[in-house]
């Protein structure tokens, strides 16, 4: 007898799908779905702790936006809370005043950065500044007195020959003693001395010569030689002198004569 085998009955695969997941967005209202801020949270718990955050700062100390009908008040909360001390002492601002300087003006600026509720690092900020700009001011104004002084003093020499030293002190000696002592202390629109203006010693010096070593008090020998134009004038009266020594050589003061006339010329000439 024949066996008859039976083919495995072939069971048809049947696929079902699984539902998918709606995802948080999805669970949310319709009309707030879309909205950019809900974009990044993955589910509710991210949900909720960014919202605990938000009620934790709106606890927080808040400032309100100036606007224009804020009172003087208003502006003295909000400029509180920025940063502005309560007075213009609590500032505690660093800077430097030249000596001598008053410093009112200084404390009356702070006083006035109060009250248009400046924060200390703002005003610290313009004191450096204008005091950085004094400082480079001072600066430049000694480097031009010194420069003026070496001018000055080249004018002089230039006029006064090896008469320099001489007329000088002549200059000082008639200042101390005619002028208050505190005029050298005064300055000119260059920022030099009066005592280093080529004018004033050549006034002074000038003077000089209306007044007796005796009345200057100067208990000291003028010593030194004379300038261009007084030596020049010597010679003068030297050349127009045929019975000077120096015309007769068989004086006995011809050779001093002859040494006074060369040192004549070089006072007028002192640079040759």
């Amino acid at each position: 007898m024949e066996e008859q085998t039976t083919a495995p009955e072939v069971q048809s695969e049947t696929t079902t799908e699984q539902p998918q997941e709606a995802s948080f967005i999805d669970t949310l209202p319709e009309d707030i779905r879309a909205d950019a801020s809900l974009q990044n949270f993955k589910d509710a718990g991210q949900l909720a702790k960014s919202y605990v955050h938000a009620q934790r700062m709106v606890g927080a100390d808040k400032m309100p936006v100036p606007n224009k009908n804020f009172t003087e008040d208003d502006w003295k909360q909000t400029f509180s809370k920025l940063g502005v001390p309560e007075t213009p002492d609590d500032y505690n601002v660093n800077y430097t005043l030249q000596e001598g300087a008053d410093p009112q003006p200084v404390k009356n600026f702070v006083s006035h950065a109060h009250k248009l509720g400046m924060l200390p690092q703002q005003v610290q900020g313009i004191l450096d500044y204008y005091g950085n700009l004094e400082s480079q001011g001072n600066e430049e104004i000694q480097k031009q007195a010194e420069l003026n002084k070496l001018n000055s003093e080249q004018e002089l020499r230039k006029e006064f020959g090896l008469a320099y030293d001489k007329k000088v002190n002549q200059a000082n000696n008639v200042f101390g003693k005619f002028f208050v002592n505190d005029l050298k202390d005064v300055k000119l629109q260059d920022g030099s001395d009066i005592l280093n203006h080529p004018g004033f010693i050549k006034a002074l010096s000038k003077l000089s010569e209306n007044f007796s070593e005796d009345n200057l008090g100067t208990g000291q020998t003028e010593s030194g030689g004379l300038t261009p134009q007084e030596a020049e004038r010597e010679v003068t009266k030297i050349m127009a002198d045929t019975k000077h020594p120096y015309w007769l050589k068989d004086h006995p003061g011809h050779s001093a004569a002859v040494k006074e006339m060369a040192d004549l010329h070089n006072m007028i000439h002192p640079d040759l």
